[in-house]
């Protein structure tokens, strides 16, 4: 994907599309401070858990301004849904890490919990939250449902899924990923 930019242009938010799978999914924000003409370049990489696929996300970015670019790549790992016996509830947690040369970006992930009933799969809890995140530091936890929200305590086949963005200081793409459907036993009531 090429894009060209103006030469007269000061700033350009620029953003890319992320493939997901496996699990991971990726959020890619960057902002051209430079001038010139524009190109791309693709990168890929592994998701945060072992055996996910790897995520591959294209980005675009000012040739003779890249070294000026500011940029932030977040990557989203989807756990499993499991019961939690502190939160009294089945919950899936999302595991987020950034890298960039910004300092901090926000981390919006919005989740949803399903519970299959026959052959259709409904949505039984949901979350969004955004956190505030360093790049090149440690990771970050997000869980649906939030501790404070709904409690899910019915036996049954549960998956998750969400969806990622860096919100700022420039949006990102949106990532999606989901887990693996499976059952999960509550202890009763």
């Amino acid at each position: 994907m090429v894009t060209n930019t103006s030469r007269r242009m000061a700033a350009v938010a620029l953003v890319s599309a992320a493939l997901m799978a496996g699990g991971a999914a990726s959020s890619y924000a960057a902002q051209n401070t430079g001038t010139g003409t524009s190109g791309s370049r693709s990168e890929s990489g592994t998701g945060a858990r072992p055996g996910s696929q790897s995520a591959v996300s294209e980005w675009q970015g000012s040739d003779k301004g890249f070294a000026a670019a500011r940029w932030a790549s977040c990557t989203a790992a989807v756990n499993n849904p499991h019961w939690s016996k502190k939160g009294k509830s089945v919950i899936f947690k999302t595991r987020v890490s950034c890298q960039g040369n910004i300092a901090q970006v926000h981390v919006k992930v919005t989740g949803k919990l399903y519970r299959k009933s026959g052959s259709k799969w409904k949505a039984v809890a949901g979350s969004s939250e955004t956190k505030v995140k360093a790049t090149n530091g440690a990771g970050s936890t997000y869980y649906t449902p939030r501790p404070s929200g709904k409690k899910v305590n019915l036996d049954g086949t549960y998956q998750g899924k969400i969806t990622v963005q860096i919100t700022s200081p420039f949006p990102g793409t949106k990532g999606k990923a989901s887990s693996k459907a499976v059952k999960v036993n509550t202890p009763g009531k």
